[in-house]
């Protein structure tokens, strides 16, 4: 049935639907017969693909979550080959896989009473840690939590207050990344 093109039709058309409703109501306040109206589609056909308004809204958050996840795979054998090139790379591979979903990220990102930004960085945070396991090193768990901070706050930026296109954030990010934290002064440099 999963394959069947009016099912999957009908999947689409949901979640389509509730993310139009997010736009226009409080997350608390979308009813599953909102969304079934929305979606041209009865209650049966709706419990036919998820249990819950929860559960659909866990669905989308999931999809966006392991493609971003993905993104965090290392782009070296042991971090002692990181540099400048391999940050570049990686930093990328996660604001490319943002970028393939941003519409929906904007508004996960926009509506106030969803943690996404949360969310997000601690799936960064699980993702780097697992792969620092896997390249048998320990990895640094306080540079791993201000990284996946600052990764997080700049999507956010990015997605909700800035007109930047993905080859403009990738720029400001790998600028923001290899300059130090504070421009110096003209006095402090007499």
């Amino acid at each position: 049935m999963i394959n069947d093109l009016r099912y999957l039709k009908i999947e689409k058309n949901i979640r389509q639907a509730f993310l139009k409703l997010l736009d226009e109501k409080k997350y608390p306040k979308i009813t599953v017969t909102d969304i079934c109206k929305r979606a041209s589609c009865s209650r049966n056909a709706f419990y036919l693909h998820y249990e819950s308004k929860e559960n659909l809204y866990d669905a989308i958050i999931l999809d966006i979550v392991l493609d971003i996840e993905k993104s965090c795979l290392p782009v070296v054998d042991k971090f002692s080959d990181i540099g400048h090139t391999e940050n570049r790379a990686y930093v990328s591979n996660i604001l490319s896989a943002v970028e393939s979903h941003r519409p929906v990220l904007k508004q996960l990102l926009e509506n106030e009473q969803v943690a996404f930004s949360k969310y997000l960085k601690k799936v960064l945070v699980e993702a780097m840690l697992s792969n620092a396991k896997n390249l048998q090193e320990e990895a640094d768990i306080d540079y791993i939590h201000y990284f996946a901070g600052g990764i997080t706050s700049f999507i956010e930026y990015w997605i909700t207050e800035s007109a930047y296109d993905i080859e403009t954030a990738r720029l400001s990010l790998f600028e923001v990344i290899l300059s130090p934290p504070y421009p110096k002064s003209q006095e402090s440099t007499n």
